[in-house]
């Protein structure tokens, strides 16, 4: 059932975060959209979905790579222990991701530095790609612009980093980059209503109650485990008085 509400939770945070990357990326989207002008509305489509494929894939590698790092770290700890931890880092960037949704928490953006030392590497390269003419060209600027430090991207990929395993990884930030598809493909119709719907403050604040909800929630059964777990141990170790007073009057 966690990994069915991760999944969801990605998906949900990359529909309703779409704004935050659109706000990040209007250049670049320009410099894209400039590039597309040649060719009708379906060559222009096609470039667009090129383009977000690559992007998704890059978002899918980061995910898969993460995860399995993690997972490598945690065959060091007891299984159980570290499922507890995990559960955990899952429930709390669940709820950071609601407070920044209902409450315009700007927490998020700081973790963007941890990615510009690597993005000043691979901006050169993705800028040589434009204008986009080809399919081609916008799978490879794609592949290289979804490296973008994002704040919301790396929240995402904590997730997807204590999801357990590669699959699971990879899986969580596909989920993400399918919510973001819509709104950063900006074509269609139903792209543009569905962008208009996400900007708005209600859609924020349904999108952020459900989120935090389901970090409560994935936070309810680790909680319990350690406070049954503390009990547990209280209750052995007064049975281990009684029992060593027990032996101790029978001597």
């Amino acid at each position: 059932m966690t990994t069915e509400l991760t999944l969801l939770a990605a998906l949900l945070i990359g529909l309703a975060g779409s704004p935050h990357c659109l706000g990040m990326c209007g250049g670049v989207a320009g410099s894209l959209g400039a590039g597309m002008q040649s060719g009708g509305t379906g060559s222009r489509l096609g470039l667009a979905l090129s383009y977000n494929l690559g992007r998704l894939g890059s978002y899918t590698l980061m995910g898969a790579m993460a995860a399995a790092v993690v997972a490598a770290i945690g065959a060091t700890f007891a299984i159980s222990t570290w499922a507890v931890v995990l559960r955990l880092l899952t429930a709390a960037i669940l709820i950071a991701v609601a407070a920044h949704l209902l409450f315009n928490w700007t927490g998020l953006r700081r973790i963007e530095v941890v990615g510009g030392r690597l993005w000043r590497h691979i901006a050169p390269r993705a800028q040589r790609l434009l204008p986009v003419r080809t399919p081609g060209r916008a799978l490879a600027l794609g592949a290289l612009w979804g490296w973008l430090p994002c704040g919301l991207v790396y929240t995402v990929l904590v997730a997807a980093s204590v999801s357990g395993s590669a699959l699971a990884g990879a899986a969580v930030m596909f989920a993400f980059g399918l919510g973001t598809l819509p709104a950063m493909t900006g074509v269609t119709v139903f792209g543009q209503a569905l962008r208009r719907w996400q900007g708005s403050r209600h859609a924020r604040t349904i999108t952020g109650s459900v989120l935090l909800v389901f970090g409560l929630w994935t936070a309810t059964s680790p909680a319990m485990h350690l406070l049954s777990g503390g009990h547990h141990q209280h209750g052995e170790a007064t049975e281990q008085t009684a029992t060593c007073a027990q032996h101790h009057g029978q001597h």
